[in-house]
């Protein structure tokens, strides 16, 4: 069986050989969409497959990319992590996985060790530690697509794209919709606000309450110690434990809000352990939407946005930075969808 190579699918598509040479490194600025489209469709009619050994020994690059998760642990991560290997692989990247525990000098050794492999772009579901690393690998041309905070978050860093959730709209959303069932005092149950979204969540949360001429703020902070924050394959653990303190620190809370699905989930095994009934007693909202939410008993209302749809715009994002690294960040925010489910009701009387 004859080996198909470069030079069958330019003559195919009519095409240089350079043409076809741009379009296997990714850079389309040199090619018009048109041209773009028909050499793809001739390499997947041609079953072509080029060598990637000599793709990386000419360019220096490799079509991987590396995909940094703070723990797969964490059902939110692990549901977006899957999201952008799939739209990566219909952009003919090859995702690596990493759990860098949200630990800069994780990350930093993950990142290190694929760029010595030829890695140039890399996707985090979650902002990094170390700002100064960072903008060093920004001047070295590394790309950057980061989830779940804004660009005025990593101040004034240039060249780098986000893609998140309003995370201030979700937690007012959530508050909104629990003060429309009558509820009036509401609680937030949080890890300590380490991290921009976390950050945004609970000013969300507060903002709403006073709009909405509720209660003063009833936020529960949960951690381990008074030094070490919360990993995130203890987050479900820990919010189950935080159900007591929730009781005792403020009775007659009608209804509260996990910063996420998963503190939520464990809020609620914690409430019903102690014998509370969700929703009749209690009403709970998280944020994230997980695959989770919608298995539980009983089903998590959430808020939440098109997985599939943020890990194809974080992808695109890469994909066109690794063509052209000079220009300017860019970022896309999502509006949450709230997905009323059976944890919330009207507030027993």
């Amino acid at each position: 069986m004859q080996r198909i190579t470069i030079q069958h699918v330019a003559k195919a598509a009519g095409v240089s050989v350079s043409s076809v040479s741009h379009y296997q490194n990714g850079r389309y600025h040199h090619l018009r969409p048109e041209t773009i489209e028909r050499i793809r469709k001739c390499i997947a009619e041609l079953g072509y497959s080029p060598s990637r050994v000599a793709l990386q020994l000419k360019s220096g690059q490799t079509p991987m990319v590396g995909l940094l998760v703070p723990s797969i642990d964490n059902p939110y991560h692990a549901d977006l992590a899957l999201a952008l290997d799939q739209e990566a692989l219909k952009a003919g990247l090859r995702p690596v996985l990493g759990n860098g525990q949200r630990d800069a000098a994780r990350e930093k050794a993950f990142i290190d060790e694929l760029i010595e492999y030829g890695v140039r772009g890399f996707i985090s579901t979650s902002e990094l530690r170390d700002a100064a690393a960072m903008s060093e690998y920004v001047k070295r041309g590394i790309a950057f697509a980061l989830f779940d905070l804004r660009l005025v978050d990593i101040g004034g860093l240039n060249g780098i794209d986000v893609v998140s959730i309003n995370n201030a709209l979700a937690t007012s959303r959530a508050v909104d919709h629990l003060a429309a069932l009558g509820h009036r005092r509401i609680a937030f149950l949080t890890t300590p606000p380490s991290s921009a979204n976390r950050t945004a969540r609970l000013d969300g949360y507060v903002a709403a309450l006073e709009r909405n001429g509720l209660s003063d703020p009833l936020v529960i902070s949960i951690k381990d110690d008074e030094n070490t924050e919360i990993g995130d394959s203890g987050l479900a653990g820990f919010a189950e434990k935080a159900a007591e303190k929730l009781l005792e620190s403020y009775p007659g809370t009608t209804a509260v809000i996990g910063i996420n699905s998963i503190v939520t989930i464990g809020i609620c095994a914690g409430l019903q352990q102690l014998g509370v009934k969700v929703p009749k007693d209690i009403s709970l909202i998280g944020v994230d939407n997980i695959k989770l939410s919608s298995m539980m008993v009983p089903t998590i209302t959430s808020l939440g946005a098109d997985y599939g749809a943020m890990a194809a715009q974080a992808v695109e994002y890469l994909r066109t930075r690794l063509a052209a690294p000079s220009i300017p960040g860019r970022e896309t925010i999502y509006v949450p969808e709230l997905i009323v489910r059976q944890s919330t009701t009207v507030p027993s009387p």
